[in-house]
């Protein structure tokens, strides 16, 4: 579920910024500007947004498959936990950081989930 939840924010976001030309006044911290610079970053955000979205939905139809699940989770988590960092650096605005924090969790819950899964079904063999 946190997959789907996770692809519909990013989502948003990504068409916000694609599609809307004040978005960044909707995003805490992300500053008002204008200028080509600007709409070129609005716009390469907005796809980076998309990209993210949908390889949250790739993960989720093909949440059967433990390798692709894990090994997108587990991108996922890391993208985020990054962002916090950035964010916390950066962004005055913390609440950016904060929506980061709980994506990476959940991310992470699900990850872990399904790796401890995994070991309890096939546990690692020490030679």
């Amino acid at each position: 579920m946190i997959l789907l939840l996770h692809t519909l924010i990013e989502a948003v976001v990504g068409l916000l910024f694609l599609f809307y030309p004040q978005a960044g006044d909707l995003v805490p911290g992300f500053g008002t500007s204008e200028g080509p610079s600007y709409d070129l970053l609005t716009k390469m955000y907005g796809l980076s947004a998309l990209f993210l979205a949908g390889l949250s939905l790739y993960a989720y139809l093909r949440r059967t498959q433990d390798a692709v699940f894990l090994l997108l989770t587990l991108s996922l988590s890391i993208y985020h936990y990054l962002m916090i960092l950035v964010q916390t650096i950066y962004n005055p605005d913390q609440r950016a950081a904060l929506l980061h924090f709980l994506l990476a969790i959940f991310l992470t819950g699900q990850y872990l989930g399904r790796r401890r899964a995994a070991w309890n079904d096939h546990p690692p063999s020490i030679k």
